[in-house]
């Protein structure tokens, strides 16, 4: 009776050994510091900023599209690749490039564009500019911008960036 219970006593003690054996084998050496490991995402820098009603907001993105006739912007906080649910489009006529438009005095949707949307509300380019500055110059693949504009409700819009 007591041999079959060595028999398995010996071979439970085998496997054990086994089992020390490979997981001695597969531990990394991880320096002792007091200080927990937090594996941080990697963040990409914005390319620029907006400001809106007196917030800042990153600018991850920045597309351009122009022709003959237009010069079209369009920056959002999101990557290219995200979904572009928060908007701006700033667009001039190309006749009015490297020109600092007064929207006081310039006629919307002819000499200057603007269009703004988040989730929360559309600022559609159907409706004029309250007041402030337009400004879109090229330099080969260079751009420069400005849009300093209070827009049809009263809030501020601010982005300024070369790229």
């Amino acid at each position: 009776m007591w041999e079959p219970m060595n028999k398995l006593y010996n071979l439970l003690m085998a496997a054990l050994m086994l089992v020390m054996t490979f997981s001695a084998c597969e531990k990394p050496e991880v320096p002792q510091t007091d200080e927990p490991t937090v594996e941080k995402p990697m963040v990409e820098a914005p390319l620029g900023t907006y400001v809106y009603d007196g917030t800042e907001y990153p600018v991850h993105s920045v597309v351009e599209l122009s022709s003959d006739s237009q010069i079209l912007i369009r920056i959002s906080p999101f990557k290219k690749n995200e979904k572009q649910t928060t908007y701006a489009v700033i667009g001039i006529n190309a006749s009015l490039e490297g020109m600092e438009i007064d929207v006081d005095t310039a006629w919307h949707n002819d000499d200057y564009y603007f269009i703004y949307e988040t989730p929360l509300m559309y600022y559609s380019q159907f409706r004029e500019l309250r007041s402030g500055k337009i400004r879109i110059s090229r330099s080969g693949a260079m751009y420069d911008i400005l849009a300093d504009v209070v827009l049809a409700d009263g809030k501020e819009f601010t982005f300024k960036y070369k790229y």
